[in-house]
């Protein structure tokens, strides 16, 4: 495995953990949170980040195989919108294992792809460059999340994941840049506590 691809893996598994401890930190009634404009609660948002884990798995397996990267008549709305649907009732606990497992399934494919396969095309792009873009998911909710999520909104380990991240798009990057602010509000307002926070 490359050094860029094991770095890729890398990002989801610490994200992945970062997703986890995030959840899990929340009261019972928290898995029923609604999280951003998708209209999924946390429990379906964790049923999304397993099935496209399985998904990206499976695609790797195919494109190795040299068959077409995603089935024909393949709709990705339209899978995700019954992923939500089937696992609208699925315990979280169950939904964490899933989880576990689809990374493992990944860590497994990523495993399997030879050095000289990386620049092979991938659908619209290469191999590489979907796997960059793959890395990103866990981000894409990052901030809905939280949001849907205040008791974690300072949490070091949230923190250091959400605000040292390299957002693309200008909105969230404003959403980033709030996110210092407030930061910076919560610990100036604890008196005694002399912690800086770098921009």
């Amino acid at each position: 495995m490359t050094p860029e691809l094991r770095a890729i893996l890398d990002r989801f598994i610490y994200e992945q953990a970062t997703v986890t401890h995030i959840v899990t930190s929340l009261p019972a009634e928290g898995a029923e949170r609604v999280v951003g404009e998708t209209g999924w609660t946390i429990r379906q948002l964790v049923a999304h980040f397993a099935e496209s884990q399985e998904g990206y798995a499976a695609a790797i397996g195919r494109w190795l195989a040299g068959e077409q990267v995603e089935p024909a008549g393949f709709d990705r709305d339209r899978a995700n919108a019954e992923t939500a649907r089937t696992h609208a009732e699925t315990p979280l606990p169950e939904l964490l294992v899933r989880l576990r497992k689809s990374l493992r399934a990944l860590f497994a494919a990523f495993h399997a792809i030879p050095d000289e396969r990386l620049a092979d095309p991938f659908g619209p792009s290469s191999g590489l460059e979907s796997f960059h873009t793959w890395k990103r998911h866990y981000l894409d909710h990052g901030l809905d999340l939280i949001d849907a999520a205040p008791e974690v909104r300072f949490d070091p380990l949230v923190l250091n994941w959400l605000l040292y991240a390299e957002f693309i798009d200008e909105r969230s990057k404003e959403r980033q840049r709030q996110l210092m602010e407030d930061v910076r509000a919560h610990y100036a307002a604890r008196p005694g506590d002399d912690v800086e926070v770098e921009a």
